[in-house]
């Protein structure tokens, strides 16, 4: 009896198109990328145009600027992203690209991250990879002010005023209940 049959061939040749780069039905793994200071949208233009896939969530923080809070758009992980690779495609192109420090992992071997961590990173993020980052407020909830005249004092929240953020919540002063609004970035639900 041959044990090299034509059953056996065709399984054997399935598995390994199962597994070659080229077919699309096959998910590379995600990699984290260590870049440069500052130089995350460098790298993700760069890999971008060698076609491989990069995923670089963004936070919207704020700036104290002239005198007001100015939105702004920052990465999530300052310094790093994630690209999806074959490393034996991918891994000398990806580490010779303008602004890249290196491919994370234990010593010299990068090592990929679980497709679940970057699915739910993606399961809050918006529009252009915008993570919501901020706490559902419902009506009752204790919060604290962060910052502005009223800083550290805390308060319940009432109910959100406009779609640009604005909420009001009561603050008990003089032993009256005053409703104040105010923006939505500062405060915070408190435990």
């Amino acid at each position: 009896m041959n044990p090299i049959n034509s059953t056996n061939l065709m399984n054997s040749t399935n598995s390994i198109n199962s597994m070659n780069p080229a077919n699309p039905d096959v998910l590379r793994p995600w990699y984290v990328i260590h870049t440069k200071p500052g130089n995350e949208d460098r790298v993700k233009i760069n890999l971008h145009n060698q076609e491989i896939e990069t995923f670089s969530p963004l936070l919207e923080t704020y700036q104290y600027y002239n005198g007001k809070m100015i939105p702004k758009i920052k990465p999530l992980f300052p310094n790093y992203l994630f690209a999806r690779l074959d490393l034996e495609l991918h891994y000398y192109k990806v580490k010779w690209t303008r602004g890249v420090n290196r491919i994370l992992g234990s010593g010299h071997e990068p090592i990929p991250i679980s497709e679940k961590v970057i699915q739910t990173i993606k399961e809050r993020s918006g529009k252009d990879d915008l993570v919501k980052l901020e706490d559902e407020l419902k009506d009752g909830d204790m919060v604290q002010i962060n910052s502005g005249p009223f800083k550290s004092l805390r308060g319940v929240f009432q109910k959100m005023m406009s779609s640009k953020g604005r909420v009001r919540i009561l603050l008990s002063l003089i032993g009256v209940d005053v409703p104040v609004q105010i923006p939505r970035w500062q405060i915070k639900k408190v435990a």
